[in-house]
């Protein structure tokens, strides 16, 4: 899993109701990510988050940068990010709270969810 810091405040981040678009040098990562894959995010204020490409545009002519479509979810505890970021299979009873998270997350995001003016 890949850590991907964008220039954005916590509260930015959380009150996002769209993907985060993150252009792929701006990330430092030698390889280009594939849709569906998950990462964690740090925000300006040092906070972490689950996140998954929703996208990846294509190059554009005469543009080697392709540009990531981010849904941000639930914000994560340092260990939790540590773990993720370790890629090694998590025990059962840490992957259950993983998911919970996760879960968590989306239901925040969840525009059915959200009050309306």
């Amino acid at each position: 899993m890949e850590l991907i810091h964008v220039e954005l405040s916590s509260a930015e981040v959380v009150a996002g109701t769209g993907p985060i678009m993150v252009r792929h040098r701006s990330t430092g990562l030698a390889s280009v990510l594939d849709d569906g894959e998950e990462v964690v995010v740090t925000d300006s204020d040092g906070e972490f988050h689950a996140g998954i490409v929703l996208s990846v545009d294509p190059v554009q002519s005469g543009d080697d940068d392709p540009t990531y479509a981010l849904h941000v979810g639930a914000r994560l505890p340092m260990e939790m990010a540590a773990q993720r970021l370790a890629d090694v299979d998590l025990l059962p009873e840490n992957q259950g709270l993983h998911d919970i998270v996760d879960l968590l997350g989306e239901l925040r995001r969840s525009p059915d969810l959200r009050q309306q003016p």
